[in-house]
C-alpha cells in the first residue's frame, strides 16, 4: 500500500542553512522539525519499508546546506529512500512535461512491490488526489494518509 502525505515543499520537505539559522523567508526550523517527527511517526505506525518523495537530489542540494527530511527519517529508520522527481536535465533529455511527472514517480516506486509492502510517499498537496487516482488506475493500492499536512497540522503560514 502506498500512503500519500501531501505537504508544501518549501515549508517542510528539506533542511537548509537558512532554515537552521532562522533566516529563511519560507519556513522555520520548528515547522520542519514537526514535519520530520510526523513522518517518523507515520512510517513507524504504517510499518513502512520505503520512504519516497516528490523531490530530486538536485532540488535539495540547490540550497546551501540542503538535505532531505524524508531521506533523514528513512536513514534513521533503516528504510529505503527514493527521490521520485526527475531533475531538470532529465526532464529536458526525456522531454518530460509537468503532466508526465506523476507517471515517473509511479515508475520509480513500482520496483518496490507497493501492493506487498508499505510505502510512504511525500508529495505536494496539490498532487495527493491525482497521484492516488493514477496509482489506482494502474493497479497499485494507494491511500491518502494526509492530504495536506500544512492544513492538518495548523501550520499554514504565508
Amino acid at each position: 500500500m502506498i500512503y500519500i502525505i501531501g505537504t508544501a515543499h518549501t515549508k517542510t520537505q528539506f533542511w537548509s542553512d537558512a532554515i537552521r539559522d532562522g533566516s529563511s523567508l519560507d519556513t522555520c526550523a520548528a515547522i520542519v522539525e514537526r514535519f520530520e517527527a510526523y513522518l517518523r511517526e507515520a512510517a513507524i505506525s504504517l510499518r513502512a519499508k520505503v520512504m519516497a518523495e516528490e523531490n530530486s537530489q538536485y532540488m535539495v542540494l540547490r540550497f546551501e546546506g540542503g538535505s532531505s527530511v524524508a531521506k533523514k527519517v528513512a536513514g534513521e529508520l533503516r528504510m529505503h529512500h527514493v527521490y521520485c522527481d526527475p531533475d531538470p536535465s532529465e526532464r529536458q533529455a526525456l522531454n518530460i512535461t509537468n503532466e508526465d511527472r506523476e507517471t515517473i514517480w509511479m515508475q520509480r516506486i513500482r520496483p518496490f512491490s507497493p501492493n506487498e509492502i508499505s510505502i510512504v510517499l511525500i508529495c505536494g498537496a496539490d498532487h495527493s488526489r491525482t497521484f492516488r487516482a493514477l496509482l489506482e488506475r494502474n493497479g497499485l493500492h494507494a491511500q491518502i494518509y494526509c492530504q495536506d499536512w500544512m492544513i492538518w497540522s495548523g501550520e499554514e503560514i504565508v
